[in-house]
């Protein structure tokens, strides 16, 4: 499956990005199964973090309603166990069966984005019609989550069988053809219909990750560029055209302008818990702006509120975490032979660490408020199960870096020699 890189490594971004990541290829005396253990880890450790928080604020939130806090955190307790149980299944997916995922995932990930505007399926949340009503009781989903899983598998595949249409910005006619056929169209189509809903802060994540996926994939500067003032141009005019929008960018703009009581309130509460949290924290379970204050304290205030409780230490914690993720996709694409998992890494790094980063930003003032969750953090089951299905498709890339295969299965099995002298089994009696 290792299809060679060689004569592409070139077009795979300009001699800064290649010295970010350092020499092509593995290198003599590094560890082979660094990448996976690290992301594992790190993954496991901003999951425990998440749910810590999710019920940290769910436990005021869902009493406040008159609901069962351990209610209300045991159904989110499920989404968690789905998605671990499919980060295990695709991690050990050969990397022949991830691709032929690509098209099936995308697939389904566009039919359940077409229920949302199902009368009777889809709901409307807070202006936004992205979500839609799963049975049994377990609340709602947000299928566009799954869009981004699916778009990076499919950009992915699109890189390392059909260069032609990939790389079609570079030719004329039937090249540029391919490429607005395979290429353009596909992620169009989602991105529309996740505009088509209003949700203007997945739009901008989808972007960022199609245009992580296209930079790895050798995709030249011009077409960026160009691509890139098409998609400012349709950000600017979405922006001004919604007046909820248009006063989120000018209070950020203007904050001492606006009514801290109305379009201001969330961003001035958010720095308020931040700044409560000093250096330590108020201590878990111990938020002041959860009582009501945030609004949207479990989804993508949560970072203000994690700020809060755990303070700077802990907030510097949940970064270094991220930047953990970012680096294991970065070594994992150094490392890897094939064109189809540095794309696919490329892809998701953009989406997990850089929505990270718009997330954070925004609760520090630094961006105005966008509506984007913390990946594994912030409360949203849909989402939580879509982030661990792409660790899953990323450990499964590392499971395939050179050596890691091999290592992996020497470790399992001293594991179980041990295991099996420490408790024997009985031999039945005659």
């Amino acid at each position: 499956m290792g299809e060679a890189r060689g004569s592409v490594d070139r077009r795979q971004g300009p001699a800064w990005w290649r010295r970010l990541r350092g020499a092509d290829g593995p290198v003599k005396g590094e560890s082979s199964t660094l990448s996976y253990y690290a992301l594992l880890i790190a993954t496991l450790a901003l999951l425990a973090f998440g749910l810590i928080m999710v019920f940290s604020v769910q436990s005021v939130t869902t009493a406040a309603q008159g609901g069962n806090a351990f209610t209300a955190f045991s159904k989110y307790l499920v989404f968690a166990a789905v998605g671990l149980v499919g980060m295990v299944v695709l991690s050990r997916l050969p990397l022949r069966a991830l691709k032929r995922l690509a098209w099936p995932a995308l697939l389904l990930a566009f039919a359940l984005q077409l229920l949302v505007f199902v009368p009777g399926i889809g709901i409307d949340v807070y202006g936004n019609r992205n979500w839609i009503q799963l049975p049994a009781g377990l609340g709602t989903a947000q299928p566009s989550e799954f869009i981004k899983l699916g778009l990076c598998l499919y950009l992915g595949v699109m890189a390392s069988t059909r260069r032609d249409a990939f790389l079609g910005g570079v030719g004329t006619g039937r090249e540029l053809a391919r490429f607005a056929g395979w290429i353009l169209l596909p992620a169009g189509v989602g991105i529309g219909m996740v505009m088509a809903g209003g949700d203007l802060g997945t739009v901008l994540v989808l972007t960022a990750l199609v245009s992580g996926a296209l930079w790895l994939g050798g995709l030249g500067w011009r077409w960026f560029a160009t691509l890139g003032i098409v998609g400012l141009v349709g950000f600017a005019g979405a922006s001004m055209l919604s007046a909820n929008r248009r006063g989120r960018i000018l209070a950020w703009l203007h904050p001492d302008r606006y009514d801290p009581l109305d379009v201001g309130y969330q961003p001035l509460h958010g720095r308020y818990a931040l700044g409560t949290g000093g250096w330590w924290g108020v201590g878990p379970g111990s938020s002041r702006q959860k009582w009501g204050y945030l609004t949207q304290a479990d989804s993508d205030y949560i970072f203000a509120v994690l700020g809060e409780e755990f303070g700077l230490v802990g907030a510097l914690c949940v970064i270094v975490l991220f930047a953990v993720v970012g680096w294991c996709c970065l070594r994992i694409i150094r490392r890897s032979q094939s064109l189809y998992v540095a794309v696919a890494t490329g892809g998701i790094m953009t989406w997990i660490v850089g929505q990270a980063l718009i997330n954070m930003s925004v609760v520090v003032g630094l961006l105005p408020v966008l509506g984007v969750p913390l990946p594994l953090i912030s409360a949203g089951g849909s989402a939580l199960v879509s982030v661990l299905l792409a660790i899953g498709v990323l450990l499964a890339f590392a499971r395939n870096e050179p050596g890691a295969s091999e290592a992996l299965r020497s470790r399992t099995g001293a594991v179980r020699r041990t295991l099996a002298v420490i408790s024997p089994r009985r031999r039945k009696r005659v």
